[in-house]
C-alpha cells in the first residue's frame, strides 16, 4: 500500500505566497474564487486544537497578511474564512490543518464543494 503524500507538507517553495517561522500562504489549487488561498502550519498537524501556541500566533498573523494581500490585489468585498477540524469527509484530501481564506465578491454567491461536506443534488 503506497502513502498518499501530503500537499501541504511537500508543496513547492516556488508558490508560497508569504512564510513566517511557523506556517505559509499558498494559492489554493482548486479555488472557489479568484485569490483563495490557504494558511497551513509548516509542521504536520491535523488539528487546530494540536497547533502550538506560537503556531497558532503565527498563523493569525499571516491570514492578516492575506487578508492586506488580497485587498491589494483583488478589490473583494469581504472574506469566507474557515477551516475543517478532523477527518470527518469521506473526499478529503488532506488531514494537514489548513485555513482557508476565500475572497467574496459583490453578487457573486459562494458555492461550497466536497471540501465543505457539501453534496450537490443537480
Amino acid at each position: 500500500m503506497t502513502e498518499k503524500k501530503c500537499p501541504y507538507c511537500e508543496f513547492d517553495e516556488f508558490n508560497i505566497i508569504d512564510k513566517n517561522d511557523f506556517g505559509a500562504i499558498l494559492p489554493e489549487p482548486n479555488p472557489l474564487t479568484e485569490g483563495h488561498s490557504v494558511i497551513i502550519p509548516l509542521r504536520h498537524v491535523s488539528s487546530f486544537f494540536d497547533v502550538t501556541d506560537k503556531e497558532r500566533k503565527s498563523l493569525s498573523s499571516l491570514l492578516e497578511l492575506a487578508r492586506n494581500e488580497l485587498k491589494i490585489r483583488h478589490q473583494p468585498e469581504g472574506f469566507h474564512i474557515a477551516f475543517n477540524d478532523g477527518n470527518v469527509f469521506e473526499t478529503q484530501e488532506t488531514d494537514h490543518f489548513h485555513i482557508h481564506i476565500i475572497p467574496r465578491y459583490k453578487d457573486q454567491p459562494l458555492k461550497l464543494d466536497r471540501r465543505w461536506g457539501i453534496i450537490n443534488e443537480e
